[in-house]
């Protein structure tokens, strides 16, 4: 424009359109100089001049701080939107969603992987064994085992699980006894109980039991066989005594007290966690770590069944919702740290990064200036003209 300007004003002798397009000019080049002169004014002192009210964002850093933590306090962090900002998004279902996917589970049990060592060092393994062996003492001690006992059984028996665990016991014993074989024989030779009786027939008497043992486990190993349903229907009656029973809670509740006394268990509950850190450790060193699977798996099946569950999605919102309420009473503690950072921050860095975020559009607004320049400057000729 001022180009056109210059070269317009260089005719000697200019008719119409010429005075109109340096009219154009002229006004187009003092839009344009405006608007820089503004937009300039706004992140620092155009030319470098100290004029009065110019560089107006790094002197008022502090207020634009304070204004923006004001208006993300009263106008972001009130209970009612956040409520009605968590009730829309459904977080629930978008925490399923994503924890579903193998590749975001895998994801997840890598990192907390990566976090355990440093997370079991941090723990004071003395303190919390003693805390360890209190608490769980302390909650076995509350807990009433029986009526739980008879509710997992039942759980087990409803699903046909039991049998499925039965026949794994079976399948064990009966590998334990084939590997150990000789051993018995050898056992059953050794306890001459009479001394008139030779080691041959103590050898047969062991052999027959061995050989008996197996024939019970083969019976009850059996689908439909006698001895498989007398001792199911024998499990499925202990689930209702130990659910409905007096006798049995008392002398389960007894045994469990006795046994909470056992100073060896009391031993073993505090060093529980001993054992247990030394085995992650031991597994988390490992070059293929089984926990890492362990918890993929874990994830990938919370993330299904909360997808597949809408009441525990329900909860799960509400508890989120929960805590985000009790959150927002720190608004005010938040909006002072946003005032803090941004008074730590240098002003040129600071007008910098701003008129970085704002970005082309000031461009365009030097440009539109530029253009509306021109058409005012365009009109108002036209309109001397006219008068003349």
């Amino acid at each position: 424009m001022a180009a056109l300007f210059v070269a317009t004003t260089l005719v000697r002798q200019p008719g119409f359109w010429i005075l109109l397009v340096r009219a154009t000019a002229e006004a187009a080049v003092v839009g344009a100089l405006a608007d820089w002169f503004a937009i300039t004014a706004l992140f620092r002192h155009p030319l470098g001049l100290p004029i009065p009210h110019t560089a107006i964002v790094p002197k008022n850093k502090d207020r634009i701080g304070e204004g923006l933590a004001g208006f993300i306090e009263h106008n972001f962090l009130t209970p009612e939107i956040v409520r009605a900002k968590l009730r829309s998004i459904d977080l629930a279902r978008l925490l399923a969603e994503w924890l579903s996917s193998p590749v975001t589970a895998d994801a997840v049990a890598v990192r907390l992987v990566r976090m355990m060592p440093h997370l079991l060092a941090a723990v004071d393994v003395r303190e919390f064994q003693e805390f360890i062996g209190k608490s769980l003492s302390r909650r076995l001690a509350e807990i009433e085992l029986a009526p739980l006992l008879g509710r997992a059984i039942a759980v087990l028996t409803a699903s046909s699980l039991h049998e499925r665990l039965l026949d794994r016991l079976l399948d064990f014993t009966r590998q334990f006894l084939e590997e150990r074989e000789d051993q018995l024989y050898a056992a059953a030779e050794a306890q001459r109980r009479r001394w008139w009786i030779p080691k041959a027939i103590n050898r047969q008497i062991g052999k027959a039991i061995v050989s008996g043992v197996n024939e019970l486990i083969a019976n009850v190993r059996a689908p439909g066989s006698p001895g498989r349903q007398s001792l199911l229907r024998a499990i499925e009656r202990l689930a209702v005594e130990l659910e409905t029973s007096p006798e049995y809670r008392a002398r389960i509740e007894d045994a469990k007290l006795r046994l909470l006394e056992d100073p060896q268990a009391k031993a073993w509950l505090s060093s529980a966690w001993g054992d247990i850190a030394h085995e992650l450790l031991a597994d988390l060193a490992a070059p293929t770590p089984q926990m890492r699977q362990t918890l993929a798996t874990a994830i990938h099946s919370l993330g299904q069944r909360l997808l597949a569950d809408p009441t525990t999605r329900a909860r799960v919102n509400r508890t989120i919702e929960a805590m985000a309420t009790e959150v927002i009473p720190w608004r005010a503690q938040l909006a002072r740290f946003i005032i803090e950072v941004v008074r730590q921050w240098d002003t040129k860095t600071f007008a910098e990064r701003l008129e970085l975020v704002v970005g082309r559009d000031l461009q365009y607004i030097r440009i539109n200036g530029t253009l509306v320049g021109g058409a005012v400057g365009c009109l108002l000729y036209l309109l001397s003209v006219a008068v003349h």
